[in-house]
């Protein structure tokens, strides 16, 4: 990916609409706790558990701004488009 790839899909409406959709979902699935939507949602984009310092970034931003910027992340990582 080039960086006007991610920066244009990161900042998509179709990418945060989705974004929203799967933090609904994960909030779904996993309830309120942010340690416990970051495994579901890692688990669900990229088939695995988070590593301790993912993990920790990632509760972080939830807490900063909220479960559909992880979600918005998770979409743009390496890892997620070399999946899908």
């Amino acid at each position: 990916n080039t960086s006007m790839q991610v920066l244009r899909h990161l900042n998509s409406p179709f990418a945060v609409e989705q974004a929203g959709y799967f933090a609904e979902r994960v909030a779904q699935d996993a309830g309120s706790e942010p340690a416990d939507q970051v495994r579901r949602a890692f688990r669900l984009a990229f088939g695995r558990e988070p590593a301790a310092d993912e993990r920790s970034a990632a509760c972080q931003l939830i807490e900063a701004h909220g479960l559909a910027a992880l979600c918005r992340a998770l979409y743009n990582a390496n890892e997620f488009v070399q999946l899908n």
